[in-house]
């Protein structure tokens, strides 16, 4: 059941069920509004004189307005229509891609999964991840959101692939040590990040543990061998944060969530769920296992 294999993040087969009609009426609604088809349309044209009121209605799914026409990484510039994902190897260093295949990247997150490390993050603005190298897989093409039509063409085809993608990767040899080598530079970053900006007492009396539970933790990590370990999740439109599709992919057991946040688990819909409600709706495709 579900609960057995996915722990507190969904503890019953009623919340199980419960995800499946948020991601059901989510999509729903978004495909019913006027606007949907024609702003997604739109967007993946690079349109960059439409307005896109219900896309970025939320000024934040697309990048901030400041970095449109400046250069990213190479010399890349920056559009009104991109987002942080968008073609993501055009602008962004090829260190951050730990794995591509033909249709999709797999990066790391670059917060760190430790609260700790966020000692002055409000409540309901949590920055850190949702589990012990948390990591995300991104598809090269524009896909706005899991509503998108796209994401779900064909049997689920996309998101499968992202998920066959990640699981590939994870069991191939050094796969395991690109995400750790990841996680553990999101670590060093916030805390070079703290340390540079002065003291931070309520930070300095939990350092050390924090590192120590990092190498500690990485012990287990590496010991993992099913995809069964994972949630492979996605933050459902409007709840979503960046408008390109993503798969947030981390450790489930509580043991590798000790000090991540918990703030977005009402809003992370297991892949599981979103392939049985497309099955349920004469879109299954069948196969996979999330």
């Amino acid at each position: 059941m579900y609960k057995k294999r996915y722990g507190d993040i969904a503890p019953t087969q009623q919340r199980f069920e419960a995800l499946k009609n948020h991601y059901r009426k989510l999509r729903d609604d978004f495909r019913a509004h006027p606007r949907a088809l024609l702003e997604l349309e739109a967007w993946k044209n690079k349109d960059e004189n439409f307005e896109y009121r219900l896309l970025n209605g939320n000024q934040k799914s697309f990048i901030p307005p400041t970095l449109v026409g400046k250069e990213s990484y190479n010399g890349a510039i920056r559009g009104k229509t991109d987002t942080f994902f968008s073609e993501y190897e055009k602008h962004n260093h090829p260190d951050l891609i730990l794995s591509e295949s033909n249709h999709s990247y797999i990066i790391g997150n670059l917060a760190s999964y430790d609260s700790r490390q966020y000692p002055e993050a409000p409540a309901g603005k949590r920055p850190e991840g949702q589990g012990f190298a948390h990591s995300l897989v991104i598809p090269k093409a524009r896909v706005y959101n899991v509503v998108d039509p796209a994401a779900t063409a064909n049997g689920c085809a996309l998101l499968r692939e992202m998920q066959a993608h990640f699981i590939s990767f994870w069991q191939q040899h050094g796969g395991k040590a690109k995400l750790l080598a990841r996680a553990k530079r999101a670590v060093d970053d916030q805390d070079a990040k703290l340390l540079s900006h002065g003291s931070r007492p309520v930070y300095e009396t939990v350092r050390d543990d924090v590192f120590h539970h990092y190498e500690s933790t990485k012990l287990d990590f590496s010991n993992l061998v099913a995809p069964g370990d994972f949630l492979f999740g996605f933050h459902v439109f409007p709840d979503n944060s960046i408008g390109h599709l993503h798969m947030h992919v981390f450790p489930h057991a509580d043991g590798f969530r000790a000090f991540s946040t918990r703030e977005h688990d009402y809003k992370t819909v297991p892949l599981e769920a979103i392939l049985e409600v497309e099955e349920e709706d004469g879109n299954g495709g069948g196969g996979g296992d999330a």
